[in-house]
């Protein structure tokens, strides 16, 4: 080889070395970024994070590689405070708020999600005898369990594990009569701490490896449903669910809310905040929240979304507004989630949205007290009508569609003066702004006769008023003025005038 090909060669080797370097470092800034979420169980064990979240946060958001750890909530909140994740979601309320308040969170509160409740399953035999005593009182139910279990005709399953479930578990104890100690557990050989996630704790209850009666537990029921659709656990049935407002604890005793917090990069610069509110504004946008509504069915979704407020509206407005009259509409908001603070002070607005970005803000209100609003404006354009909330509290923005109202134009005629062979008309109209190609028509006719149009005129952007005349011949003429703005109202006419044409 001579020298100059020896060269050639090197060099060639040289740019291949280069270009392969290059092409590398470009794939690796390619990869996907890890987006680790501290997680309670029951988001994965229920179906919703391999069926619902995974794959349409992968799609929408393919930079961020989702990295899910389900835990307890108890260890969750453990791992997300020593800087292990990016993301917590969680369904212990105390447990959460100790979270925020040492400045964990991102946000100075957390967003909610989802919600459901908790139930009490146990074996179709029921030695505790929960479906004749207790069907609708947790508390009644968990006392029965503990009578049965020391005579040795039950046991009692718990997680045991500080999650969210668990933590509840400790609620209903601590209201009851049985025997527990200061962290609100009993004891005695027919009550075992699992140490594990949901769906594993009804498998063991399930299977009762225990002499001596059969096995209960409380479970979300979004976990349970996910099992029972599957056929994982086919010998439990619910005992006592339906909390009801007699029972000890309240009607929200068995409520099991699902909040989701970004980690503070204030307490760990190196999380991904990005890709953590990503996941935030995910979690809560309409189109997860529509698809949690449906999972895994609409008759039986096993959690019911939270994200936004719920509006009622006092009563159905007409569809058909006239422009000239005042459209009222009045109601309550409030949480989606039962037994919620009422959201007084919430901002409402009433718009039309030519762009999502532009919104024409037609009314303001703030929710009162017990969450009461009343909107009132004139709509000078049909069309679409949304009512919109900021982010408040715990609750994410709110753009809810009103349905379509379609504005009716008004034209007064309120003079029609005839001097020589000229009528002056003058009036009132309505809408008086938001004219796009607005136009007056004279109409006249001879009585009897069908009306023509005598003249048109272009009106101005704004105003109410209107003074415009036209000739005619003389004789008897019967006048009216109509509104036209093609794509923007429907038209609408005055009464009919009667003048006479020297």
């Amino acid at each position: 080889m001579t020298i100059g090909t020896a060269r050639r060669a090197a060099g060639a080797i040289a740019i291949a070395l280069v270009v392969a370097l290059t092409g590398a470092t470009a794939a690796g800034a390619r990869q996907p970024r890890p987006l680790i979420v501290q997680s309670t169980t029951s988001v994965r064990d229920s179906g919703v994070l391999d069926q619902l979240i995974t794959p349409a946060f992968e799609r929408r958001f393919p930079q961020y590689d989702l990295r899910f750890v389900a835990v307890g909530t108890g260890q969750a909140i453990t791992n997300a405070r020593a800087g292990q994740g990016d993301v917590l979601i969680g369904h212990s309320p105390a447990l959460e708020a100790q979270f925020v308040s040492e400045g964990f969170s991102d946000e100075p509160i957390g967003r909610t999600v989802m919600w459901n409740d908790f139930v009490i399953v146990g074996p179709a035999s029921d030695p505790a005898g929960i479906l004749r005593a207790a069907r609708n009182d947790a508390v009644s139910a968990f006392e029965a369990i503990a009578a049965a279990g020391a005579a040795g005709r039950a046991h009692f399953v718990s997680r045991g594990d500080n999650s969210g479930t668990h933590t509840k578990e400790r609620d209903v104890w601590g209201l009851s009569r049985v025997a527990h100690s200061a962290r609100n557990e009993p004891s005695g050989p027919w009550y075992h701490r699992a140490g594990l996630g949901m769906a594993d704790t009804l498998r063991l209850t399930q299977q009762c490896p225990f002499a001596g009666g059969g096995c209960y537990t409380i479970t979300d029921r979004g976990t349970l449903q996910q099992l029972t659709s599957n056929r994982a656990i086919a010998a439990l049935r619910v005992v006592m669910d339906d909390q009801s407002a007699r029972g000890r604890g309240g009607r929200n005793l068995m409520l099991n809310v699902y909040n989701v917090y970004a980690i503070s990069p204030r307490k760990y610069p190196a999380v991904n905040i990005q890709g953590a509110r990503a996941f935030l504004d995910f979690m809560t946008s309409p189109a997860f929240q529509q698809a949690l509504a449906q999972f895994p069915s609409r008759r039986r979704p096993g959690f019911f979304p939270a994200a936004f407020p719920r509006v009622d509206l006092a009563r159905t407005s007409r569809r058909t507004v006239s422009a000239r009259s005042f459209l009222t509409l009045s109601g309550t908001i409030a949480s989606a989630v039962p037994g919620a603070d009422p959201l007084s002070g919430l901002s409402l607005r009433l718009a039309r949205l030519p762009t999502p970005v532009t919104p024409v803000v037609l009314d303001r209100d703030r929710a009162g007290s017990e969450g009461t609003f009343r909107l009132r404006t004139r709509v000078t354009r049909s069309g679409t009508l949304f009512l919109t909330t900021p982010r408040f509290r715990n609750l994410s923005p709110m753009t809810q569609s009103l349905g379509r109202f379609t504005v009716r134009a008004s034209a007064s005629l309120l003079q029609a003066r005839a001097t020589g062979g000229r009528v002056a008309l003058s009036g009132r109209i309505f809408p008086t702004a938001g004219r796009r190609r607005a136009i007056l028509q004279i109409r006249a006719r001879r009585p009897g006769g069908r009306f023509a149009v005598a003249r048109r005129v272009r009106l101005p952007r704004t105003g109410s008023r209107y003074r415009v005349g036209v000739n005619l011949p003389g004789g008897r003429w019967q006048l009216s003025t109509r509104y036209v703005d093609p794509g923007v109202v429907s038209s609408g006419a005055s009464r009919v005038r009667s003048v006479s044409v020297p």
